[in-house]
């Protein structure tokens, strides 16, 4: 039976309070309730609920530090902000202390809150989930790699205790829980140790003679990269990985040449057999979660650039509405100067013209300028195409961003990728740096996952505007750090440094920086998982190679080298 979920709610208005606590208790959850941020802090300290929904504007104390002190004294926890009286800019600065989520009161539809509860607990849970297992997965390699040593070690002395002496060697191999089998050049079996026979189903004694092919693949002929036959042919040791349902699993068969007293005449081989399944099953599980932190950041990064892109859309289209009014106000008194010419041009046609119509004209001339607006008429025009081509490059970028890439490599120029990212990050980086771009033209395609290195690069990006942050401090007063991206072919690599004026790393934690869940930022900035992930994207997924140079006070370089042909 699952625990129980305990969901702490703070919020002033008692009927509000009461009825969420209703509507939350009949779908199980158990739910405490608080009337002022002071009350929910007491409770969560005794209670340590799993989940906090909070009010921003409570007496005694407020939403904000409320989640500030949660998120200083349990930043796993999940935190979601009810508000009907909240601005914009108390969204961010919630978002920005650490809060997962944030809804408007009232709440239409109750299957809302609990979409949001839900969404908030999977990702704790995904998160929590992810740390165990780091740490299960460290202790696993230290003790695997112990005990690799430790069998190491055993099997030198094995071989050497096989030339000594048959009853000997029969004791020890038959003790050891690996396969292994002792093969003349013809690939017949003359010893077995008992888990190999075990596993084809034999005695030892009846396993000697029979050939290898015949018994554990049940083929006439032996497979196709049969290590034995490579090992003829170049006397050196060969190393497969096989997955055979007659063994049971996975295993990574180890052949080595076996040579006569003499130490120079080949007579067959030495097979050694390892059950690698837990570890292939292990390997596949650390490959889904690497899948499911990189959706999760890509997700991240889309919600945490959404204010950004609204806030760089909003700007100009606010001068384009200003441009439209000017033009609106220019068209009316262009209006009424063309209705005292059309005056003018009938009085003329039936004769009936005055010296008050003409001065009349000349005095809707005057009230029009026409100086004026024959220069701030195209200023306008021109303003507003601008704006309108600003509107469309960075809603065309975010699409490029957002759309879920293939899950095969394709074709792609860097460069593209990194105008694009760097479109839909302005926000993250015009306050703190200006962003120099050396974009090599006749840059080569390369072979790669479009998505997740738009990932990565925007997790550079970040970092990089944050160590500029960190630098200026909390009041720059006008300075700027500056950003450089630089692209060229170096020989058979495509080569991208993402420079900054930043603050450095320490050469003490150089190494470390790539390590997941490691971050030297503040609580609720940093998740240490975006240059992890992107190690992984560029060496694991690419093949590729990254790198640091770093100064402590003059900045950092990350070099970046894809290989152009997969």
């Amino acid at each position: 039976m699952e625990p129980v979920i305990t969901v702490l709610h703070a919020e002033d208005d008692p009927l509000l309070r009461r009825s969420t606590a209703q509507y939350l208790n009949t779908l199980g959850f158990r739910t405490l309730e608080a009337e002022n941020g002071l009350e929910a802090w007491q409770i969560f300290q005794q209670e340590r609920p799993d989940l906090v929904l909070t009010d921003l504007r409570m007496p005694v104390m407020d939403g904000f530090e409320l989640l500030t002190r949660i998120i200083a004294e349990s930043p796993d926890t999940p935190v979601i902000i009810l508000s009907g009286v909240g601005t914009m800019t108390d969204v961010i600065e919630a978002l920005h202390v650490g809060a997962w989520d944030y809804l408007t009161k009232p709440i239409p539809e109750m299957s809302i809150l609990l979409h949001a509860i839900n969404k908030a607990l999977q990702h704790s849970r995904m998160l929590r989930d992810s740390h165990n297992y780091q740490q299960i997965l460290e202790q696993t390699v230290r003790e695997r790699t112990q005990k690799l040593e430790d069998e190491l070690h055993e099997r030198k002395k094995i071989e050497r205790l096989v030339i000594r002496a048959k009853q000997e060697w029969e004791r020890t191999m038959d003790a050891m829980p690996d396969l292994i089998a002792l093969l003349d050049i013809n690939q017949r079996m003359i010893r077995v140790n008992k888990p190999m026979a075990a596993a084809l189903g034999l005695t030892p004694a009846e396993a000697v003679g029979k050939k290898c092919f015949e018994c554990v693949h049940s083929q006439r002929c032996p497979p196709e990269h049969c290590p034995h036959l490579q090992m003829m042919t170049d006397g050196q040791t060969h190393t497969i990985e096989i997955s055979e349902e007659r063994l049971g699993g996975t295993f990574e068969v180890i052949v080595v040449p076996r040579y006569d007293f003499d130490s120079t005449t080949l007579i067959g081989s030495i097979h050694i057999a390892r059950d690698v399944t837990a570890r292939k099953e292990a390997e596949e599980e650390q490959k889904k979660l690497q899948v499911q932190l990189l959706h999760a950041q890509k997700l991240e990064s889309v919600g945490r650039l959404a204010a950004g892109i609204a806030h760089e859309i909003n700007t100009p289209s606010q001068y384009v509405g200003t441009n439209i009014d000017f033009l609106d106000e220019a068209f009316h008194d262009v209006s009424k100067l063309v209705d005292q010419l059309q005056t003018l041009l009938h009085a003329e046609k039936d004769g009936s013209l005055s010296p008050q119509q003409f001065q009349d004209a000349r005095q809707a001339l005057d009230d029009v300028d026409w100086e004026y607006l024959a220069t701030e008429l195209p200023n306008a025009i021109g303003q507003s195409r601008d704006g309108i081509k600003r509107v469309t490059s960075i809603v065309r970028a975010m699409k490029e961003f957002s759309h879920p890439g293939s899950k095969d490599k394709v074709a792609a120029n860097l460069n593209t990728i990194i105008q694009t990212t760097v479109t839909v990050a302005t926000n993250e980086w015009k306050y703190v740096a200006e962003i120099k771009t050396d974009l090599d033209p006749d840059l080569p395609s390369v072979s790669c996952l479009v998505d997740e290195m738009g990932q990565v690069i925007l997790n550079m990006l970040v970092n990089a505007a944050h160590a500029i942050g960190d630098k200026l401090g909390e009041n720059p007063e006008g300075q700027k750090g500056v950003i450089t991206l630089t692209t060229r072919q170096e020989e058979k690599w495509v080569e991208l440094r993402i420079s900054d004026t930043g603050s450095g790393i320490p050469e003490d934690i150089r190494q470390r920086v790539f390590d997941p869940f490691f971050t030297t930022k503040q609580v609720g900035k940093g998740t240490g998982q975006g240059l992890a992930i992107a190690h992984d994207v560029i060496t694991g997924k690419h093949k590729g190679t990254i790198a640091i140079e770093s100064e402590v006070g003059v900045g950092t370089t990350f070099i970046i080298r894809l290989p152009i042909t997969s």
